[in-house]
């Protein structure tokens, strides 16, 4: 039932005045160009150089393991970037759009995961998916983790090129609660599908305080505002 609430919220959301993406590019009825970023203030995030040319919802896991002095430290992420277009930040839902998914997705059964949800996005394979938020190696130093935004298998089917690996830039507590992810600017990496992405908006996503060095690996639930600007898409 949860999984069913979650996708047609963001059917919803992706539906709202508008039409999904293509494998040729966004179309014209999704184009978020004129969308603008809006950065609270008081919340120290630089206003994007960039126009906008995606925008998704993220729903998924933040991942930690504990360390030998008992605190968490992320280890990646795993989650299914919902497509948003025109229309939808204007509408009345947008400002609460992360939260309800939240509410929804941090009710589900302790024992289902990211991967779960992403695989019933496989089987339905809806057009307003763009793809999945996953950690790689860092393909330039070729050691630690890097983040990755993958829409070759959805929204861009076939393209190799459409993915961007991203290098954080600014990192700020997110204004909401102290159990929400930081707000991000991050930069290209490599790829080509944008410039700079922005995560904004979190709910959830916090690991614990502490924990046992040695404890197994644990995946917090989180919902989240991707804006990717630029790229060549």
């Amino acid at each position: 039932m949860f999984f069913k609430s979650i996708i047609v919220l963001a059917s919803f959301a992706s539906a709202s005045m508008a039409a999904p993406a293509t494998a040729t590019g966004s179309s014209a009825l999704c184009d978020v160009s004129s969308a603008t970023l809006s950065i609270p203030s008081g919340v120290a995030l630089p206003a994007p150089d960039f126009k906008a040319t995606f925008l998704g919802l993220g729903v998924g896991t933040q991942n930690y393991t504990c360390t030998s002095g008992g605190t968490y430290t992320n280890v990646g992420a795993y989650a299914e970037v919902y497509q948003l277009c025109s229309g939808i930040y204007k509408s009345p839902i947008f400002e609460d759009l992360t939260s309800l998914t939240f509410a929804i997705w941090s009710n589900a059964p302790s024992s289902v995961s990211a991967s779960e949800l992403i695989e019933l996005g496989e089987i339905l394979d809806p057009s307003f998916i763009l793809g999945e938020h996953y950690f790689v190696t860092n393909p330039v130093t070729g050691s630690g983790l890097a983040p990755k935004w993958d829409f070759t298998s959805h929204a861009f089917a076939g393209n190799p090129a459409a993915y961007v690996v991203g290098s954080k830039v600014t990192d700020v507590p997110a204004p909401t609660s102290k159990s929400d992810i930081d707000w991000l600017e991050l930069t290209n990496l490599t790829g080509t599908l944008a410039n700079e992405i922005y995560r904004v908006e979190t709910r959830g996503g916090q690991p614990p305080a502490s924990c046992v060095p040695g404890s197994p690996e644990i995946y917090i639930r989180y919902t989240a505002l991707y804006w990717f600007m630029g790229g060549s898409f």
